[in-house]
């Protein structure tokens, strides 16, 4: 039987959208680990998308929406090393790393959660699998 593969929605990619005031705390949260991370040489990028949505007569008092922050680490090579998001209801960082097998697999990818007290050590996690010494 081959193996079928369903097309993610924008919220399984994005993330549910959230409140302004969540995002900045999110962003907040994600500013500290790339501070760590920029101090040890790792390049990283956070990014920040905005809730767009088009209706013909729009509300002034509507909420502005944005989609969770993610904090994307690159190797030196441009490959994309983890992924680190703010978990929705606990608050910790939730570092996405690449899975590895010997069998030249598509590698799955696990998720390590860090409590949100320890940028440090989401940083050195990230640092870790990068290969570089923080």
């Amino acid at each position: 039987m081959a193996l079928t593969h369903t097309t993610p929605s924008a919220d399984d990619l994005l993330g549910q959208p959230i409140a302004e005031e969540d995002a900045a705390a999110q962003n907040a949260a994600l500013d500290r680990v790339l501070e760590h991370l920029t101090t040890a040489g790792i390049n990283a990028q956070l990014i920040k998308r905005l809730v767009i949505e088009c209706d013909t007569k729009p509300e002034p008092s509507a909420k502005t929406l944005w989609h969770p922050p993610q904090l994307v680490i690159y190797a030196d090579a441009g490959w994309k090393v983890a992924t680190v998001t703010i978990g929705p209801r606990s608050g910790s960082y939730m570092v996405e790393l690449p899975g590895g097998d010997d069998q030249g697999e598509v590698p799955a990818t696990r998720t390590e959660v860090v409590p949100a007290s320890l940028p440090s050590r989401v940083a050195i996690l990230v640092a870790h699998n990068a290969g570089v010494a923080a």
